[in-house]
């Protein structure tokens, strides 16, 4: 079992420039992918789309791409004398051996400078690829590591606090128990105290007794909350996504426990459940971050 919060960072050279790949995910209740970097690369979105998909089931996740050229005066020049005097060199070179003239022109010069700048821009999409792809495997090994690292502790959070649960339904048992007679008790000693004229051996009156004693029955409700901690307990131990079904036990588990509450004619009895709705509260909370 995974948290959804994860970081990774990757770097990757191009031959003239350094790639920057960094990738971060929240909880988010289903999967989201939101990409920012250079708009030749914008294409790129879809692929890492399709390859998180295969990684991660859950969460919102943002990949940043950050391009920088390895040189230092790369916004001062995108090239030098010295490397323009060399690829002159080299057309002079290339020419003299077939035996054309060669001829210093400025319009040569610019056409020269003008490739240099050409090279130093941003590489296409086709040639980028394979380092991109290279960053965002290595980026997103790290981002899972540190969701499985946060995941582990979250999952003993849980199962802590499961126990935690199952000691108080314990608790609401011993307490709770004998309520419904209690409450019928109570009931037909009010009717023997007041001045109704009613007859408490009509199968109408105990009928509408045993109605309302019923109402004060909370053993269903114990029962189906052992039940619903039981799976939980289970599912916190899963090493697939399971924040989905933790989120929907807890939310059956907070349905017992109000039901509960609404029930009890016992102050320790709704105390408990109460206490107990405080610690479903916090699991709610943890569970949301678990993939």
């Amino acid at each position: 079992m995974n948290s959804m919060t994860g970081y990774g960072r990757a770097k990757v050279e191009l031959p003239v420039h350094l790639v920057s790949l960094e990738i971060s995910s929240v909880n988010k209740r289903n999967l989201e992918v939101v990409f920012a970097g250079p708009k030749e690369w914008q294409t790129f979105e879809q692929h890492a789309i399709q390859l998180l998909r295969k990684h991660l089931d859950r969460g919102r996740i943002r990949i940043s791409l950050n391009l920088e050229q390895k040189s230092k005066t790369a916004n001062e020049s995108p090239f030098d004398e010295k490397s323009l005097e060399l690829d002159l060199d080299t057309i002079r070179s290339y020419m003299e051996k077939r035996g054309q003239k060669f001829a210093l022109t400025a319009d040569l010069i610019v056409q020269v400078a003008n490739l240099r700048k050409k090279e130093l821009g941003i590489p296409s999409y086709d040639e980028a690829f394979p380092f991109l792809e290279t960053a965002l495997l290595h980026a997103l090994k790290e981002m899972k590591e540190m969701r499985v690292a946060e995941g582990i502790i979250l999952s003993q959070d849980l199962k802590n606090r499961t126990e935690i649960l199952a000691k108080l339904s314990e608790k609401m048992k011993s307490e709770c128990f004998g309520m419904a007679q209690d409450s019928k008790d109570k009931l037909l000693e009010r009717l023997r105290k007041s001045d109704l004229e009613l007859d408490q051996d009509d199968d109408r009156v105990l009928k509408e007794i045993a109605l309302y004693a019923e109402k004060c029955d909370v053993s269903e409700e114990i029962t189906r909350l052992d039940s619903h901690l039981e799976q939980i307990s289970e599912t916190v131990g899963s090493k697939s996504s399971v924040g989905r079904k933790i989120e929907f036990l807890l939310q059956e588990v907070s349905r017992e426990l109000n039901t509960l509450c609404s029930k009890s004619t016992r102050t320790s009895c709704t105390n408990l459940a109460l206490e107990a709705r405080a610690e479903v509260e916090k699991m709610r909370e943890q569970a949301m971050n678990m993939e």
